[in-house]
């Protein structure tokens, strides 16, 4: 008997075997390879969110500066781009009239509150808000805000914050054009 003739019969075992364990390693490999993406994603949506919330803290203390020192503040407004290329995207300023909610969420019972929230549909937990210390008749207003030629002359148009949709990526003035001794302020959004 040859050693060709002992071993044959384990190489036919083997070479059954190869197709199946070949099969198997595509599996686990395809498993890896979903699993990984799928940790990628995950991992550039809390970066996204990250970086609007750091956004909208900005944006809530210059907007709260501008009302309490009566001033003008200037920011850029830059979250990454990924959370807003989706058009189900919606970044707002509210009244949430509900005192539970307030309480809930600025952590003071209040029959009113401004809340400016982030939400995006398309993003796992994709629902940023923050609580805006400002006082209950705070008026955004749109008229008289481009009076300032320099502000007119930069290519600046007011916005309405309140309306779904107008705070975007972009350059933003804040001011506060409330006459002196006025009790409810009248704040400007300019955005360009």
């Amino acid at each position: 008997m040859s050693i060709v003739s002992k071993f044959n019969p384990i190489g036919e075992k083997a070479q059954a075997a190869a197709p199946f364990e070949l099969f198997v390693a595509v599996i686990i490999m395809t498993f890896v390879v979903i699993v990984g993406y799928n940790a990628l994603v995950a991992v550039t949506e809390k970066v996204c969110l990250n970086t609007v919330d750091r956004e909208m803290t900005k944006f809530k203390v210059s907007l709260e500066g501008t009302v309490k020192m009566k001033s003008q503040n200037k920011i850029f407004f830059s979250p990454d781009s990924k959370c807003f290329t989706s058009k189900s995207t919606i970044m707002k300023i509210e009244i949430e009239p509900d005192k539970r909610v307030c309480a809930a969420r600025c952590n003071y019972p209040s029959d009113g509150c401004f809340v400016m929230t982030f939400s995006n549909p398309t993003i796992a937990d994709g629902f940023i808000s923050k609580c805006l210390e400002l006082p209950p008749f705070t008026n955004f207003v749109t008229s008289g805000c481009t009076d300032d030629l320099d502000v007119a002359s930069q290519g600046y148009s007011a916005i309405d914050p309140m309306t779904s949709g107008k705070i975007g990526i972009g350059s933003y003035i804040f001011k506060n054009i409330s006459p002196a001794g006025d009790t409810y302020p009248k704040i400007c959004i300019l955005y360009k």
